[in-house]
């Protein structure tokens, strides 16, 4: 697929997802969302461009630490930008506002914003340089661009299994577009061709344990691997209950644990 396809695809995706998004089994997202003003530096009345929003897990952590400051939300899928609103509503957050719109083509001025975030989603685009330099022009001088990837043995060993019975039905999973800003070294030398500075990456250990098979069907079915499962067609039940099964056998007394690490990558502009 080239970019425009590929784009296409992500967003019907995510605006499928976008009711389940929210599942217990992905509280990933807003557990790492609530690290993102300490790592800004907010004083509490910067105005923050939140990149590819999603249903606001940053943007309500942002609001949060943003008395008297605003958030702006983008995201190109409308589903997911709807349950983020509800969400801000349902919070009373009156200082954040929210926008269809392509990060690829930030229709905002250069140097408007204070800082400016973009949570797991960079990895998404082929020319990620180009894309963080698009971002990093919305922010003024000597504000921070800060962006979130998982670290390279994330979801595992669960997804391990996952994509080995995927190949005996036939998929043959892609390559994981996030595993090439999965440690400090490539996020720092993208931050460097970018042309940020005072680059600072961390990487915090974000595991936890899933209840059951089930919660672990909820990740894949409400995430970005429910693309994969809905190319098996009449085979998804017969594929679901095996490898369900073989999840069930990592199970002990404790739930089934599942890796997860997350990496802050901020730079200055």
């Amino acid at each position: 697929m080239d970019q425009d396809q590929k784009k296409e695809f992500y967003k019907n995706t995510f605006n499928t997802v976008a009711d389940g998004y929210d599942s217990p089994a992905l509280r990933f997202f807003p557990e790492s969302a609530a690290r993102l003003p300490g790592y800004l530096d907010l004083t509490g009345r910067e105005h923050v461009l939140d990149v590819a929003t999603g249903t606001g897990a940053g943007a309500l952590a942002l609001a949060a630490a943003l008395p008297t400051g605003r958030v702006t939300g983008i995201d190109f899928s409308k589903n997911m930008l709807a349950r983020a609103g509800r969400k801000i509503a349902e919070a009373g957050y009156t200082n954040v506002e929210l926008h269809e719109m392509d990060m690829q083509k930030i229709a905002f001025a250069d140097h408007q914003f204070d800082a400016a975030t973009c949570c797991f989603a960079l990895f998404f685009i082929d020319d990620m340089e180009k894309q963080l330099s698009h971002l990093a022009a919305k922010v003024k001088p000597e504000g921070k661009v800060l962006i979130t990837s998982f670290f390279e043995n994330s979801f595992s060993p669960l997804v391990d299994i996952f994509f080995d019975c995927l190949v005996r039905y036939g998929v043959e999973p892609p390559a994981l577009t996030w595993k090439r800003v999965a440690n400090r070294e490539t996020c720092t030398a993208l931050f460097k061709k970018a042309g940020l500075r005072d680059i600072r990456v961390e990487q915090v250990e974000a595991g936890y344990r899933l209840n059951s098979p089930d919660e672990w069907w909820q990740l894949v079915w409400n995430a970005g691997f429910r693309g994969l499962v809905e190319q098996l067609g009449k085979d998804l039940p017969r594929f679901k209950d095996e490898h369900l099964g073989k999840i069930g056998r990592l199970a002990n007394g404790s739930g089934i644990r599942m890796e997860m690490g997350i990496i802050y990558s901020v730079g200055t502009v």
